[in-house]
């Protein structure tokens, strides 16, 4: 069958977003995001196990070839085809619309690509100046299927409040009102030695580079590191604040309202994270 797309015919089966791509029409699919530093996939073991935690948890059916080798050998095939070797890639599974099958028996497609090329081997750290806010206008789903990183449509109305408004990111809530995470990531609070994040169960997304920072932390002899339940008031309170991305780095926030942070501790954090890249 033949479809249009922006006035030029094409075939479903030669079309990656053709009518039968249920990622295109439905946003069935998931995504798991690593950092390549001088080739090696950081952390790879712990992204490819949560890879396949998130497909089990959306009952895609996990192909026999989906092994942690395979997979790694595609990701360094996508690498040495664009001749990269500081990259942040990004692993996209969606379920096919096989005719006359279930959904948990529909066959699965896998999408590798460079989301951007790093300068070095490090995780970066963003220090220009930030400014961050609250959002209200919607709620979290804190449930754990919300815990993978998948289509979430409306957070694409935060993402253009906040370039209306020149911020760089947006705190969002559960319904309880309390923070679940932001559009870039997982934040931290410093007040002191001390260091909080929310709770993964408070509305965020399983992060292998979070829960990396955080063993980091908890062995740390400088801090405190806890996961907790944290309201909004409590950002006027802190010291410093931080927002952790996924597999590329920190992003320092200088700016709530009329609050300013201090980024000196958030330095040290930086150089504990990249202390031993693994």
């Amino acid at each position: 069958m033949k479809f249009i797309f922006n006035g030029s015919f094409f075939e479903d089966k030669n079309a990656l977003f053709g009518s039968l791509n249920r990622a295109f029409l439905y946003g069935d699919y998931l995504a798991e995001y690593a950092k390549v530093s001088d080739g090696k996939i950081l952390l790879w073991e712990e992204h490819y196990f949560n890879l396949m935690a998130s497909m089990r948890i959306f009952r895609m059916k996990i192909p026999l070839s989906f092994t942690q080798e395979f997979l790694a050998e595609e990701i360094q095939r996508v690498l040495k085809e664009n001749s990269i070797q500081q990259a942040k890639i990004r692993i996209s599974v969606y379920r096919n619309a096989d005719q006359d099958e279930l959904l948990t028996k529909a066959s699965i497609s896998y999408l590798i690509e460079i989301v951007q090329e790093n300068q070095n081997s490090e995780y970066y750290w963003n220090r220009n100046q930030a400014e961050i806010d609250v959002f209200k206008d919607y709620t979290i789903n804190p449930s754990f299927y919300t815990q993978v990183n998948s289509h979430k449509p409306e957070e694409i109305i935060a993402v253009a409040y906040s370039q209306e408004n020149e911020y760089q990111d947006l705190v969002l809530l559960n319904p309880e009102k309390r923070i679940a995470r932001t559009l870039l990531g997982t934040p931290f609070i410093i007040q002191g030695n001390q260091v909080k994040t929310p709770k993964l169960s408070e509305g965020g997304i399983r992060s292998i580079t979070r829960n990396y920072l955080g063993q980091l932390l908890e062995k740390s002899d400088e801090f405190t590191f806890e996961e907790s339940e944290i309201f909004p008031f409590e950002l006027q309170k802190s010291d410093e604040m931080f927002i952790l991305v996924e597999s590329e780095g920190i992003q320092s926030i200088h700016q709530n309202r009329k609050k300013t942070y201090d980024t000196r501790k958030t330095e040290e954090i930086f150089k504990l994270l990249n202390s031993n890249l693994v």
